[in-house]
C-alpha cells in the first residue's frame, strides 16, 4: 500500500520523503484544489521531481480544478516541460482537461481526484473505460462501502485517511463562489462553512464544520487487507513537521511498528473517523479553527489549572471562554507549581503560567517545543535512499572495476561501470569479501543505500581500497544524475482542436420542478420539457435510490447506467461541472446525450466561448440554485434556515434519502437580461422551481414574458476566480 503525501512547497516535498511517503502529490503556482498555497514554480517542480525520483519515490501533480479553454491552453506549455522530465502522474478533476492530456501526452498516467466525488463502483469502472488509471474516492464512503467498491473494480482506488474535511461532498460545493465569487472548483475556496451561523431557534454554532479526519492503525489495517492502493494524507498547507510526522505516523503503521499517534500536537482542530465507521462524531460544533488540545480547565477564581498533558517552557497556548471562543494565546515563559518555578509541569499538576484573562476558562496547547524540537531534529537527521546493486571485479592481469546498478520507479535498470589501475601485484595481507562490501557500501552522502554486493575476486592480488573508493565516488554521482534522467521523456506536438457552433434556433423554455403542483403549473403554461427532482451522489449504499429512468443526468452512475439502458434525448445537468468546450466535447460523444447544461460558475463572456455543433447547450436562467450536497444529517427537522455573521442566509432541506442539500436564501434570476443571454446561442433556457409555490410560479412565468422582476445573476457578472 501506498502512502501519498502532500508537498506544499520543496520543505515541506522533502519531509514527506524522509519520512517515508511512496508518492508525493503537489501543485503548480496558479492551478491545483488549494491554488492560494505557496505551491511550486516550474522550476522547483523539476527540483522536486528529481529529489523525489532519486529516493525511490513517485511524484504526483494536482491540476484539479475546473479550467476555462485559455487556461488549459496555457498548462500545456508549462505541463510539457514537465512531462518531459518525468512526472509519474496528474491528478485532475475537470474531464475535458483529462482528454486534453490523453490527446497531448502519451502514457502519463492521470488519477481522478476526490473533487470528482466517486462514490459507487459504476463510477469507478466507467473512469477506468476513459482512461483514466486511479480514482481518489469520495471522502463520504463508509468501509464498507470501501470494500464494495473495491470487490467490484480493478482500477487503482486511493483513500484520504488524514487531514480536513468537507461538509459538502467535494466538487459539488459552490457557496464559496455564489456568495463571493471565490470558487471551490477552482481551489480558491473561502471557507465560508467554517463560520460560525444561528439558526431560527436563536442558536449559534458551528453547524457545518466537520472535525479532521484521522484513521489510524486499525482501519489503515482493514484498507490493506481489502487491497486498496493508496492512503493519502491531507496537508499541503500545514507545517513540514506535521507532514513529517503524519507521514511517519503511516509507515509506522504499514511497517508494523507500534508508535502513538502524536500529530495532534502539530496541528489540531478536533479529530474524527470521518465516515469510516458512520458514526456520531463528525462534526465539531463548538469551533472551526486549529485549537491545539485541551491540557486544562480553569479551577474556579483562581489562576490555576490541573494538567492534562505536560507543559515545557516555550509552549504555545490560547486561552478560551466557556463559549468556546478563543480570547487570546501567548508562549509559557513561567510555570508555578507550589509558588516555586519549574521547567516543566507534568500532567496531574496544578500549576500556574501567570494571571489568566478574565473569561478564560479553557486552556489549549498550540505548539508543543518539545515535539516541534524533535521533528525537526529528525528532519535533519533522517535520510531517504534509493536502492543500489553492485558488482566488483579484482583479477590479477585485468583492471578493477566496479559496476553499479538501480532501477527506476517503472522498472528500468540504469547501469554504471568505471574502471582503475591494472591489478599486476599480490597481497601482503589477506582481503576479504566482508572488506570489500564494506568499502563499497560506504555511500556517504549521496542518495543510495547498498542492497547487494557481489564480489568477484581472485583473493591473491591487490588493489588499493582508496582506489576502490574512488571508483565508488564517480559511479555513485554518474548514477545519481542517470537515474533521475532515465525518467526523461518527449512531448509530441500539441493537438490543436477547433470547436464550431451550429446556427441556433430560438432557445426552448424548460423547467425543474420538485413536487407535482410545480409541474402541473407549468405545463398548464405551456412548458413541455419537465426535469424531476435528482440526487447529486449516487452513493455505493444508496445505488437503489438512484433515479435512473430520468431525462436528467446530475451524477456519473446515471450517466454510465443511461448508455448501458440505451435510454436517449439525456440533458446532464451543470453539477457535473462543464465548464469548458473540452468537457463539451467529452459528453457530445456520449451518443444518448442530447443537451449539456453549463456550469453555473461561468460568467456571460466565458459562456460566449462555449461552443458545440454536437450536442445542445443549457443554461439555467432562474432558481434556487443548490450551494452544497451533503451527506451527513445535521439536523432531524425537514429544513432549516442558516444565518452567517455576515447575513448570509441559507435554506437547508433534508431530501429523500436523508441527504443534506443547501441553498442560498434568494434565487437567481436572470430574466431581466434575457435579450442578453439569447445571444450566447443556447439551446434551452431552465427555470428551476425547488420552494416555490403555484403564485410564485405564475409571477416568473409572467415576468419571463415581459422580461423584467429582481435581477440577481450571482456569479453571472464577472464569473469566480
Amino acid at each position: 500500500m501506498n502512502i501519498v503525501a502532500p508537498a506544499g512547497n520543496l520543505e515541506k516535498l522533502k519531509a514527506a520523503v524522509k519520512a517515508g511517503a511512496s508518492e508525493v502529490y503537489f501543485g503548480l503556482r496558479g492551478f491545483g484544489a488549494r491554488r492560494n498555497n505557496e505551491n511550486f514554480g516550474i522550476q522547483e517542480i523539476l527540483d522536486g521531481i528529481d529529489y523525489a525520483h532519486a529516493r525511490g519515490v513517485k511524484t504526483l501533480l494536482t491540476l484539479n480544478t475546473l479550467m476555462k479553454d485559455v487556461e488549459i491552453e496555457t498548462a500545456h506549455y508549462n505541463l510539457s516541460r514537465i512531462y518531459e522530465h518525468g512526472i509519474d502522474a496528474v491528478i485532475v478533476q475537470d474531464l475535458g482537461f483529462f482528454t486534453f492530456i490523453k490527446e497531448n501526452f502519451p502514457g502519463l498516467a492521470v488519477h481522478g481526484s476526490t473533487q470528482m466525488t466517486v462514490a459507487n463502483y459504476e463510477e469507478a469502472n466507467f473512469l477506468q473505460k476513459l482512461g483514466l488509471t486511479r480514482v481518489v474516492l469520495a471522502r463520504e464512503l463508509s468501509f464498507e462501502e470501501i470494500k464494495s467498491i473495491r470487490s467490484k473494480t480493478t482500477i487503482e482506488l486511493e483513500v484520504f485517511v488524514s487531514g480536513s474535511l468537507c461538509i459538502a461532498y467535494s466538487g459539488n460545493c459552490y457557496i464559496s463562489s455564489f456568495i463571493g465569487g471565490r470558487s471551490g472548483n477552482r481551489g480558491l475556496c473561502a471557507y465560508s462553512c467554517r463560520k460560525k451561523f444561528k439558526d431560527e431557534d436563536g442558536k449559534s454554532a458551528y453547524f457545518l464544520s466537520p472535525n479532521d479526519q484521522f484513521l489510524e492503525k486499525d482501519e489503515i489495517n482493514k484498507l490493506k487487507e481489502i487491497g486498496i492502493n493508496a492512503i493519502k494524507v491531507e496537508g499541503r498547507k500545514k507545517s513540514p513537521e506535521y507532514v513529517f510526522e503524519t507521514v511517519s505516523y503511516y509507515r509506522n503503521v504499514l511497517d508494523n511498528i507500534n508508535k502513538e499517534m502524536e500529530s495532534y500536537k502539530l496541528f489540531n482542530r478536533g479529530y474524527s473517523k470521518g465516515y469510516f465507521y458512520n458514526d456520531n462524531k463528525l462534526m465539531n460544533f463548538k469551533y472551526s479553527s486549529n485549537f491545539g488540545y485541551l491540557i486544562g480547565e480553569r479551577i474556579v477564581s483562581t489562576n490555576n489549572f490541573k494538567l492534562l498533558d505536560n507543559i515545557t517552557l516555550g509552549d504555545g497556548v490560547q486561552f478560551v471562554d466557556s463559549d468556546h471562543e478563543k480570547i487570546s494565546g501567548e508562549y509559557v515563559n513561567k510555570i508555578i507549581r507550589n509558588d516555586n518555578k519549574i521547567p516543566k509541569g507534568r500532567v496531574g499538576d496544578i500549576i500556574s503560567i501567570g494571571k489568566l484573562p478574565e473569561d478564560a476558562l479553557y486552556i489549549y496547547k498550540n505548539y508543543s517545543k518539545d515535539k516541534n524540537d524533535e521533528v525537526m531534529h529528525s528532519l535533519k537527521v533522517f535520510k531517504r535512499y534509493a536502492d543500489v546493486e553492485a558488482e566488483v571485479y579484482a583479477y590479477r592481469g585485468s583492471n578493477l572495476k566496479l559496476s553499479m546498478t538501480a532501477k527506476n520507479l517503472n522498472g528500468k535498470s540504469v547501469k554504471v561501470q568505471k574502471e582503475g589501475k591494472e591489478i599486476s601485484d599480490d597481497a601482503k595481507k589477506p582481503i576479504d569479501s566482508a572488506q570489500i562490501i564494506e568499502k563499497v557500501s560506504e555511500l556517504g552522502e549521496t542518495s543510495f543505500a547498498l542492497s547487494n554486493c557481489k564480489v568477484n575476486y581472485d583473493g591473491t592480488s591487490f588493489f588499493s581500497f582508496s582506489e576502490l573508493k574512488e571508483l565508488r565516488r564517480q559511479c555513485s554521482d554518474e548514477l545519481a544524475e542517470d537515474l533521475v534522467n532515465s525518467y526523461r521523456r518527449h512531448a509530441p506536438a500539441k493537438v490543436n482542436k477547433v470547436f464550431n457552433n451550429i446556427k441556433n434556433e430560438a432557445p426552448i423554455i424548460s423547467a425543474y420542478v420538485t413536487t407535482k403542483e410545480q409541474e402541473h403549473v407549468c405545463r398548464r403554461n405551456g412548458i413541455t420539457k419537465i426535469y424531476k427532482k435528482q440526487f447529486d451522489v449516487a452513493k455505493e449504499s444508496k445505488l437503489d435510490k438512484a433515479i435512473i429512468e430520468s431525462n436528467l443526468i446530475s451524477n456519473m452512475y446515471q450517466l454510465s447506467k443511461s448508455i448501458e439502458m440505451g435510454l436517449e434525448n439525456q440533458s446532464v445537468d451543470w453539477n457535473l461541472n462543464i465548464f469548458n468546450n473540452y468537457s463539451v466535447d467529452l459528453f457530445a460523444q456520449f451518443k444518448n446525450v442530447e443537451t449539456i447544461f453549463i456550469s453555473p460558475e461561468l460568467s456571460y463572456d466565458n459562456l460566449s466561448k462555449i461552443k458545440s455543433d454536437k450536442v445542445k447547450k443549457g443554461l439555467v436562467i432562474y432558481g434556487y440554485l443548490k450551494g452544497m450536497y451533503i451527506e451527513y444529517p445535521i439536523f432531524d427537522k425537514k429544513s432549516k434556515v442558516l444565518t452567517g455573521d455576515y447575513k448570509d442566509t441559507y435554506k437547508i432541506v433534508k431530501n429523500g434519502i436523508d441527504n443534506i442539500e443547501l441553498y442560498l436564501n434568494k434565487p437567481m434570476n436572470l430574466i431581466p437580461r434575457l435579450d442578453e443571454i439569447e445571444k450566447l446561442g443556447f439551446d434551452e433556457l431552465r427555470l428551476d422551481f425547488v420552494f416555490e409555490k403555484k403564485e410564485e410560479i405564475e409571477e416568473i412565468l409572467t415576468c419571463l414574458k415581459t422580461r423584467d422582476g429582481k435581477y440577481n445573476p450571482y456569479a453571472f457578472e464577472t464569473g469566480v476566480f
